[in-house]
């Protein structure tokens, strides 16, 4: 009889520990939480164009939202003198609270807040002779609500986690929860950069600007074009 005592204990104590990480694999799996798997799995990948923020209201698809256009222009110029030129296009960055990205004799490339792009082309266009003006925007509205809706999901899915972390029980259970955890933060690291890279170049517009410096003609170009204006004039009839 005690024989048979100690083996039902010893059967008990084995199958216990397995059933309990039996729950806890069914838990993380989505077998009993199917939210929770659809949370953790689906939504880090391509999602819809919307989904219920934090209040309840549904978030803005790309054509709701308030459009995100990053904004450049390209600008060429002949100019009296090159150095002067050089100076002012430094003094217009630094006064319309921007920076020179890069600059050398005859080309810069400066860094101006988007809200005050036009207004800088106005005053760049005063410094000489305009030869071209270009201005082009690249719209980045859909794939910033995009990263909005995925970073709010990946946020969710993290959330799942702790709350799982904090209910296993066993060293397998935390490791599993530990690496699924840690793909997610990466995750959300990813999306959030990105978000901080359109975000950088949705605040500041790029202004290229190409310079040539003026040439004075001299004595025998003139003399040239003596000689040469009323050939011009005979074979243009």
């Amino acid at each position: 009889m005690k024989c048979f005592a100690l083996f039902l204990v010893v059967a008990l104590a084995t199958l216990l520990p397995a059933c309990k990480s039996a729950d806890f694999d069914a838990r993380y799996n989505g077998t009993e939480h199917d939210g929770f798997a659809a949370v953790t799995k689906a939504d880090l990948r391509s999602r819809a164009s919307y989904a219920d923020d934090d209040s309840g209201a549904p978030m803005p698809t790309a054509a709701q939202a308030e459009r995100k256009i990053i904004r450049s222009a390209d600008v060429g110029l002949i100019v009296e003198d090159l150095a002067d030129a050089g100076r002012t296009i430094e003094r217009i960055a630094r006064d319309s609270g921007g920076f020179v990205l890069s600059a050398s004799e005859t080309r810069y490339q400066i860094k101006i807040p988007s809200t005050g792009l036009d207004a800088a082309l106005e005053t760049v266009a005063t410094l000489g002779e305009v030869t071209r003006r270009s201005l082009s925007g690249k719209d980045v509205t859909s794939e910033y609500v995009d990263l909005e809706v995925r970073l709010k999901n990946a946020h969710a899915a993290r959330e799942s986690y702790e709350a799982l972390l904090r209910k296993a029980s066993t060293v397998e259970e935390m490791l599993k929860v530990e690496k699924a955890l840690h793909e997610v933060q990466e995750r959300i690291e990813l999306l959030a950069g990105r978000r901080k890279f359109l975000d950088e170049h949705l605040a500041l517009s790029d202004i290229s600007i190409s310079l040539r410096e003026r040439q004075t003609r001299g004595p025998l170009q003139v003399l040239w074009n003596i000689i040469t204006w009323p050939i011009e004039k005979l074979w243009w009839l």
